[in-house]
């Protein structure tokens, strides 16, 4: 998939990412309230200008001069709904989180209204899965592992017409508007287990992503470059901690700092 790149894997992902700390986009997050701390902190090391809303009588005016917009209905309710459908009227690249997909008929219907709108949907396995009614979730826990929800993913990316990420141990990247890439699924295994031990990880990856999106028009690369960004940083932190909690803080500081010559030599590894 790196060979798409216009790049090396390493050139583009360290361009990416320097151009994120040059411009600095403002990124709205309709998110919940259980991983707002993490997500906005993330955002800010990585060097953007993060921003969480409530309010619909704001949101119109922030979308529009907003990089992306990253939707999580984690904390779902109809005013959520009312707000994150009234974003949609901006031209701004929105990137999904349907977590809980599949738990609840709201969860799973209003997945679905806002998934025509997205450029990136970004879920675990069984959340894909239910998108397209092949699954339930338990709460938000993936009950599925990522290679299972392949052939979903590819079916929502052509039912929809945008790049779905899969995350979890293993992470997939599928869609796009290159013919190649929209059934292609080679695995990206960077990361730690120390992850999945830390609340908000997956809804930082879907704010990251968002990030990368705003700087990089084409959704597939954004998508990919940041997902591997993520498992790498990951990586990166895992190296100096031994529990979830110095963990949060070392991806934080990894996000801030990266350690270029680790990643160039990780990436190296899988080219």
């Amino acid at each position: 998939m790196f060979s798409q790149l216009q790049d090396t894997p390493f050139t583009q992902l360290k361009k990416t990412v320097e151009k994120i700390r040059n411009d600095k986009p403002l990124i709205l997050n309709l998110t919940n309230s259980v991983t707002q701390d993490l997500m906005a902190n993330s955002l800010l090391a990585l060097g953007c200008a993060p921003i969480m809303s409530n309010s619909a009588d704001e949101v119109m005016e922030l979308a529009k001069v907003s990089g992306a917009i990253n939707i999580n209905i984690g904390t779902l309710n109809e005013n959520f709904m009312h707000i994150a459908t009234a974003a949609l009227t901006a031209n701004c690249p929105m990137v999904l989180d349907p977590v809980g997909c599949g738990a609840t008929r709201l969860r799973t219907e209003s997945a679905k209204i806002l998934a025509p709108h997205a450029a990136i949907i970004r879920g675990n396995a069984s959340e894909i899965m239910a998108m397209i009614g092949n699954a339930f979730t338990k709460g938000v826990e993936s009950l599925h592992a990522s290679e299972t929800s392949v052939a979903s993913a590819q079916q929502l990316s052509k039912t929809y017409g945008n790049v779905c990420v899969i995350s979890g141990e293993v992470d997939y990247v599928i869609g796009g508007q290159t013919p190649s890439l929209a059934t292609d699924a080679r695995p990206l295994s960077y990361g730690s287990p120390l992850m999945a031990r830390v609340t908000g990880m997956g809804c930082t990856l879907t704010a990251v992503i968002a990030a990368f999106h705003a700087v990089e028009e084409d959704a597939y690369t954004a998508a990919y470059l940041a997902t591997a960004f993520m498992g790498l940083i990951g990586s990166q932190a895992a190296r100096q901690v031994f529990g979830p909690g110095s963990f949060r803080v070392a991806f934080i500081d990894g996000l801030y700092a990266p350690d270029w010559t680790f990643i160039e030599e990780e990436l190296s590894h899988a080219s």
